[in-house]
């Protein structure tokens, strides 16, 4: 995809308002330098990690006919970075959206935030509208899953006006063992967890296995491919994870990440059989889990994925894992593993007329639901 507006750009631009300067390149490893740069701690969920915007914009972007968008903004006083903005340009149905590196796949976008971060709303707007000043002619700007705050770092994007509620983030801190984790939860769980337990034991029983590394890995995501596909299906749904640019993203990310364990396959076995498999990402003492799929029928009265998810929560204890993150998305089990829903908000800007008429159509309920599901299916 060729992308008019953006070819009309030079590849490095730089625009100042009084507080802040901002310059937008398309140069992928230009970008992950300056990221690596400021730190670690400049990411502040996974999804601004190197390990996962590297498959991301080398691997899943092109894939996905999508074109960087990447924009740093500064302190234009001290030369400070403020924040840097992993950002793409798409087309939709004839309108060229700026969204974040998401596709979908992406639980939470938030900026890589550095020294100048901006920490007030008069300030996230003054930063926010030197990034817009050196982006290409748009038509909708749509930054979604945006979290207020993770682990102290304030969300500069979720300062900003005219925001509207989304989804919900899930999170939970981590006791320090496995016995006030349990005594955390309510007497219904406990006892469900038992009951669940014999279940697996009257068909058989079942292990739970944690693997960072290892040959195993290729096979056992082929099999979070198909049990998800099953499970969507069944619902009358479609499913787009399996599909080459996704399945080959996770991929590249557990392999690019290996050294790092960056990221953690979850996996319930009954013998020979994966009765239920999750897919997380281990970053700052924080285990997200981004995907997990089990199997139905004569497995659903053991509720294989709440028994998964408690093993990963007792793996993560004896581990020093601070804090579980079962992702975006209100889904009763979350709750009852002990997950408290956090509000994940979204910015939609209209950059232009026809941008102008797009949101007010997709303002209808039917109109965001058709938004939303061909959105989950950009690539293929």
């Amino acid at each position: 995809m060729q992308i008019e507006a953006c070819e009309r750009t030079i590849d490095w631009v730089a625009e100042t308002t009084d507080r802040y300067v901002a310059e937008c390149t398309r140069d992928v490893g230009r970008f992950l330098g300056r990221a690596a740069a400021l730190g670690p701690q400049a990411a502040v969920t996974p999804f601004q990690s190197e390990n996962w915007l590297s498959p991301w914009l080398k691997g899943l972007a092109p894939a996905a006919d999508v074109e960087p968008l990447l924009i740093t903004v500064r302190d234009s006083v001290r030369g400070e970075i403020a924040m840097l903005l992993p950002l793409v340009l798409r087309r939709f149905y004839g309108l060229t959206l700026v969204e974040f590196a998401d596709l979908s796949v992406s639980d939470y976008n938030i900026p890589l935030l550095g020294p100048a971060a901006p920490t007030t709303p008069e300030k996230a707007a003054e930063a926010f509208d030197a990034a817009l000043a050196v982006m290409p002619p748009v038509d909708v700007i749509r930054l979604c899953n945006l979290p207020l705050a993770v682990n102290g770092r304030i969300n500069p994007l979720a300062l900003l006006p005219g925001l509207s509620q989304g989804s919900v983030r899930n999170v939970t801190a981590l006791p320090t063992n496995w016995d006030d984790y349990l005594a955390l939860r309510s007497r219904k769980f406990r006892k469900a967890l038992r009951q669940h337990h014999r279940a697996l034991d009257a068909l058989g029983g079942a292990t739970a296995r944690m693997i960072t590394s290892g040959a195993e890995a290729g096979r056992l995501l082929d099999r979070l491919d198909s049990l998800q596909r099953a499970r969507i299906a069944a619902r009358g749904k479609r499913y787009v994870l399996d599909r080459p640019a996704y399945s080959n993203f996770y991929r590249n990310v557990f392999e690019h990440g290996r050294a790092d364990r960056f990221a953690m396959l979850s996996v319930l076995e009954s013998g020979d059989t994966v009765v239920a498999i999750a897919y997380s990402l281990l970053h700052q003492r924080t285990c997200t889990t981004v995907r997990l799929a089990h199997l139905g029928e004569q497995w659903s009265r053991c509720s294989p994925g709440i028994v998964l998810a408690s093993e990963m929560i007792r793996w993560m204890i004896e581990n020093g894992v601070e804090t579980f993150d079962l992702g975006a998305g209100g889904y009763d089990y979350k709750k009852r593993l002990g997950c408290e829903a956090q509000p994940l908000l979204a910015l939609e800007k209209a950059m232009s007329i026809k941008g102008r008429m797009a949101l007010s159509a997709w303002t209808t309920f039917a109109g965001r639901r058709s938004l939303i599901q061909s959105l989950a299916a950009k690539a293929s």
